[in-house]
C-alpha cells in the first residue's frame, strides 16, 4: 500500500507506513551471510562492506589514506576513473526451493551498474536515487552475484557528448565540457561543493534484498486514503482501491477504535489532531490492513492534521505562510545536508540531526536538493517529534537535459519517493530544485556556457518541462501537498528567498530586516569547527595546508582572490573583533562568535518581522566532512556557538527586541505553546558595570500560540549613551515566579562600544558551572580541555548576574579537568 495524505483544500491525513518484513519471501543478503569483495583490474580484490562505497573499503583495508584527513582528498581522485566490480555469493534460503523464480532488490546503486547473477545479465542501473529490482532469475543452491560499475566520468561524458552541448553546473570544479553531473543521477554534492570534497567513486550504498517471486504478492496493491474533511467532531477519509478483500483495524494508544464505513469513506469520530513541536501533541494512529485472500498485512501509523500554505495579497506583497489547523506557524530551523559523505544511509546519524533540531528549539528542517532523499527513519522521527520537513527533489545549481530517457528516469525516481514519503505528517512541502531558476536568471550562465538563441531556449524549456511539468504532475497525482517549482522563488515580494547579501555581499546585519521574499530559506556565515574536530583531521595550526585546503568559498567577483577567509575576517572586524594573530584557537573562537551573532541577528529580525517573514531556515546545521563551512554542528557532532544562538532565538516562549524599529523601543513576546502566559516584564538600560540608567516594569500577557508587542517609548530616551550602555530585560511568569527569562543586547556592534576589562569568575560543582562577570560581556565562549557539550554557550554576561550552565563530556567516564571563559573584548 502506498497511502496518500493531502487534499487540495489543505486537510491532511498523514500516514507513517511501516511494512513488517515478510521473511518467507524477502530476505537481506546480509542475513544469508553473503560476503562481498570489490576489485579493479591490476589490484587484488579487498573485502567490502555493503552498504558502502569502494573508497571506504580501500581506506579500511589500508589501500588508501583517509580523504577526511590532511589533503588526502587529492590522493584518491583516481578511484572515480576506474571500473570496479563487486562480487558475492549467496545460498538458497532455508525453506525456499532451488529453481524458484527470484529477483534482487538494490536499495542504492551509485551509479552506473551492470548486475549479473550466475553469469546472466539481470539489470543495468543508472540512478543512485532509485531502488532497482533485477529481472527474474532462477535460484540455485549456490548463486554468484557480480556488480560492475562503469566510471562515472566516463559514462557521464558519453552522455554529455551525445547531448551535444555542455550544461551549467556551478558546483563541479571541472572545465566546461567535462562537467558531467547534470547528466548523472547521483548526489550532487559528491561532485564537490563549496563546503565539501569531490569523492565521486562508486558504491552499493543500500541494502540488497532477495525476493521470491509469487504472482499474488507481485501484483498486490493495498488501498490508500486521503482526508476529505477533518475537525474535532470527525474525520472523513476517502479510501482509494478498497474492496471486500481488505480489512482495516485502527488503534490509538493501545485502544481499538470504532470507525464507520460509508461507501468508499472511512469516518473516524472525534479525531486527535497532530501538531508541530511545541504547539501541541503528535498523536499517531496505528492502522493494520489485511489482504484476506493472501493473508498479507501492512501496518501504518496515521497522523491527522490540516496543513496549508496561505498565499494571499497583503501589505508586503503576497504571503507565503504555513498554517496548521488554521494557526500560523513561523518556521524556525535550518537546512541539512547528508550526515556524512559516504555513510548517509546510517539511520542513527539522521536521527541525530532530528534530535539536534529538537534540542535547538527548531520546528522545521529543509532537506537540500544537492544531497539525498532521507531514509524513512528520519521522517518517522520527525513525525514523532513534531519537526516539519521542507523536502527538495534532488536537483541543485545545475540545468537538466531534455532527452526522454533522462525524464523517464527522473519520473521513476520522483514517483518512488513521493509515494514513500507522502504519508508522513511531518512532510510540509515538495520543492523542485535548489537555485536553478535563480542561477539561470542571475548567474551569467548563458555567457559562461555560450548558451544563446536556440541553445538557450532549449535549456530553458528542458528546465521548465522538468520543474513546471514532470515533477508537479508526480506530486499532484500521488501526493497533493504544495509543490514549489524552485527555491528561491524569483518574485521580490512573494515566496521564499536565499538571503545571501550577508556573506556574498558584505551587507550589514540590518539586511536581515529588509531582504526580499517572504520566507528566508537560506542564509548564513562560515566558521571553523571545534579544535578537537580539526585535530582528528590532522590539522594543528591555522597555517596548516590541510586547513587552507578546506576553504572552498571563492568570491572573485568581489575582488580577485577574495575567499571565505577574507569574508570571515570582514565580519569579525566589523562585529566581534578579528583575531590579533593567526592562531588556530583564536580563529575558532572569533569565527564561531561572529557566526553566532549573525545567526542571532537573522533569527531575531526574521521572527520579530512575523507577518512580513514567515520562516527562517539558516544554512546549514551539519557537515558531510570535517570542514570550514556554514554549519552550526560540526562533522563530529559538536555544537558550535551558532547552534546555541539558534536554540535561544528559537525558544517557543521568549521576548525579543524588535530591531527593525528605529524610532521607538519595541519588544515582542512569542508564545508557541498551547496555553497562554501572563507575567511581568522588567526592562533596564545599564552602564557596562551595572549601574541602572533607566528602567520600567509592566504586566504583560501573551495568548496561546500567539504574539504580542510592547512599545516602550522613543528610542532616544533609552539609548542616550549607546557606546557605554546595554539593554536588559527579564520576563517573570506570574503562575510560576521561579520561571524567568533574562536577555540583553548591545545598542551597537561590540567593536563599536566601550567594553570594560571584566573579571570573569567561574566556579565548578560536579558538572554545574556558575559564571559571574564584573562587567558586561556581549558573548562568552566557555571551553573545556575535554570534548563535550555545554547546556548553553556564547551567552551574554551581565554585571554581577550569575549564569548557571552544565557540561556533558562526550565520554561517560571522563572527568572535566579545566574550564575557561573567553569574552568578547576581553
Amino acid at each position: 500500500m502506498k497511502p496518500v495524505w493531502t487534499l487540495g483544500a489543505g486537510l491532511v491525513l498523514a500516514f507513517l507506513a511501516s511494512c513488517a518484513p515478510e521473511t518467507s519471501d524477502r530476505i537481506s543478503l546480509a542475513d544469508l551471510g553473503a560476503s562481498w569483495q570489490v576489485g579493479v583490474e591490476g589490484r587484488a580484490p579487498v573485502d567490502a562492506h555493503v552498504p558502502g562505497f569502494v573508497l571506504q573499503d580501500l581506506v579500511r583495508t589500508g589501500q588508501l589514506p583517509d580523504p577526511y584527513t590532511g589533503t588526502h582528498e587529492r590522493d584518491v581522485q583516481w578511484v572515480e576513473d576506474s571500473t570496479w566490480t563487486y562480487t558475492a555469493s549467496f545460498v538458497c534460503p532455508r525453506g525456499w526451493s532451488a529453481f524458484d523464480s527470484a529477483a534482487l532488490e538494490f536499495q542504492g546503486l551509485n551509479v552506473f551498474a551492470a548486475v549479473e547473477v550466475n553469469d546472466l545479465p539481470v539489470l543495468n542501473a543508472d540512478n543512485a536515487h532509485r531502488t532497482w529490482t533485477t529481472a527474474p532469475f532462477q535460484l540455485l543452491d549456490s548463486n554468484r552475484l557480480r556488480v560492475t560499475f562503469i566510471p562515472t566520468p566516463e559514462e557521464g561524458q558519453r552522455r554529455l557528448d551525445a547531448f551535444g552541448m555542455a550544461l551549467p553546473a556551478s558546483n563541479e570544479a571541472k572545465p566546461i565540457g567535462r562537467q558531467v553531473s547534470p547528466f548523472v543521477r547521483k548526489p550532487g554534492y559528491q561532485f564537490g561543493w563549496d563546503w565539501g570534497p569531490r569523492l565521486a567513486g562508486p558504491g552499493i550504498h543500500g541494502d540488497v534484498v532477495l525476493h521470491r517471486r509469487t504472482r499474488d504478492r507481485a501484483s498486490l496493491e493495498f488501498p490508500w486514503v486521503e482526508v476529505v474533511q477533518a475537525d474535532s467532531t470527525e474525520a472523513r477519509l476517502l479510501c482509494h482501491g478498497w474492496n471486500p478483500d481488505f480489512s482495516l483495524e485502527l488503534n490509538l494508544n493501545g485502544q481499538t477504535l470504532n470507525w464507520q464505513q460509508r461507501g468508499d469513506t472511512i469516518v473516524v469520530p472525534h479525531p486527535e489532531l497532530w501538531w508541530p513541536i511545541h504547539m501541541g501533541e503528535q498523536p499517531l494512529y496505528a492502522a493494520r490492513w489485511v489482504h484476506l485472500p493472501s493473508g498479507q498485512m501492512r501496518q501504518e501509523r496515521w497522523g491527522l492534521r490540516d496543513l496549508a500554505w496561505v498565499e494571499t495579497p497583503d501589505d508586503h506583497g503576497t504571503s507565503f505562510q504555513l498554517t496548521v489547523q488554521g494557526v500560523p506557524v513561523f518556521a524556525r530551523g535550518a537546512n541539512i545536508v547528508p550526515p556524512d559523505f559516504h555513510d548517509f544511509t546510517d539511520e542513527d546519524a539522521w536521527l541525530d540531526l532530528v534530535q539536534n533540531a529538537v534540542d535547538a528549539n527548531m520546528n522545521m528542517l529543509r532537506v537540500w536538493g544537492g544531497g539525498v532523499y532521507p531514509p524513512t527513519a528520519f521522517f518517522e522521527a520527525c513525525d514523532a517529534q513534531g519537526i516539519l520537513v521542507w523536502q527538495d527533489f534532488m536537483f541543485a545549481c545545475a540545468m537538466v537535459p531534455d532527452n526522454p530517457a533522462f525524464q523517464a528516469n527522473v519520473n521513476a525516481e520522483a514517483t518512488e519517493h513521493v509515494k514513500r514519503l507522502r504519508h508522513h505528517p511531518s512532510l510540509a512541502l515538495w520543492c523542485g530544485n535548489n537555485e536553478v531558476a535563480k542561477a539561470w536568471q542571475s548567474w551569467g550562465w548563458q555567457d559562461m556556457y555560450n548558451l544563446h538563441g536556440q541553445d538557450s531556449a532549449r535549456v530553458a524549456e528542458a528546465a521548465s518541462a522538468m520543474f513546471n511539468g514532470l515533477l508537479p504532475d508526480v506530486v499532484k497525482e500521488h501526493c497533493g501537498t504544495l509543490y514549489l517549482p524552485t527555491s528561491p522563488t524569483l518574485e521580490a515580494d512573494a515566496g521564499d528567498a536565499h538571503a545571501w547579501g550577508i556573506w556574498f555581499g558584505k551587507e550589514p546585519w540590518e539586511y536581515y530586516s529588509r531582504h526580499e521574499g517572504r520566507f528566508a530559506s537560506e542564509y548564513g556565515l562560515q566558521s571553523l569547527p571545534h579544535l578537537a574536530t580539526l585535530q582528528e583531521a590532522g590539522i594543528l595550526t591555522f597555517q596548516d595546508e590541510a586547513l587552507q585546503f578546506r576553504q572552498r568559498s571563492k568570491m572573485d567577483w568581489l575582488e580577485p582572490g577574495f575567499d571565505g577567509w577574507g569574508m570571515m575576517r570582514h565580519y569579525m572586524s566589523t562585529t566581534m573583533g578579528a583575531p590579533a594573530r593567526d592562531s588556530l584557537e583564536a580563529w575558532i573562537v572569533q569565527s564561531q562568535m561572529t557566526q553566532a551573532e549573525g545567526l542571532r541577528q537573522a533569527l531575531e529580525r526574521h521572527r520579530t518581522s512575523m507577518g512580513k517573514y514567515a520562516g527562517s531556515l539558516y544554512w546549514s546545521m551539519n557537515d558531510v566532512w570535517p570542514a570550514v563551512s556554514w554549519s552550526t554542528v560540526d562533522h563530529a557532532g559538536r555544537w558550535k556557538l551558532g547552534q546555541h544562538a539558534a536554540k535561544r532565538a528559537n525558544a517557543p516562549r521568549t521576548v525579543l527586541w524588535e530591531r527593525a524599529s528605529e524610532d521607538s523601543l519595541r519588544l515582542r513576546a512569542f508564545n508557541d505553546l498551547p496555553s497562554p502566559v501572563s507575567g511581568h516584564l522588567a526592562v533596564q538600560c545599564q552602564t557596562m558595570d551595572g549601574v541602572v540608567l533607566k528602567d520600567t516594569s509592566v504586566a504583560w500577557r501573551c495568548p496561546a500560540l500567539g504574539t504580542t508587542r510592547l512599545n516602550l517609548g522613543p528610542m532616544d530616551l533609552w539609548r542616550e549613551t549607546p557606546k557605554s550602555s546595554f539593554l536588559a530585560w527579564q520576563w517573570t511568569d506570574a503562575a510560576h515566579p521561579g520561571d524567568t527569562l533574562r536577555q540583553s543586547a548591545l545598542w551597537e556592534d561590540a567593536v563599536d562600544v566601550n567594553l570594560p576589562t571584566s573579571h570573569i569568575d567561574i566556579s565548578v560543582s560536579d558538572v554545574r558551572l556558575t559564571i559571574v562577570s564584573s562587567g558586561y560581556v556581549p558573548m562568552a565562549w566557555v571551553g573545556c580541555d575535554l570534548p563535550g557539550r555545554f547546556s548553553d554557550n556564547g551567552m551574554p554576561l551581565e554585571p554581577h548576574v550569575p549564569v548557571h550552565i552544565t557540561f556533558s563530556p562526550e565520554e561517560d567516564q571522563a572527568e572535566p579537568r579545566t574550564f575557561q571563559v573567553r569574552g568578547t573584548g576581553q
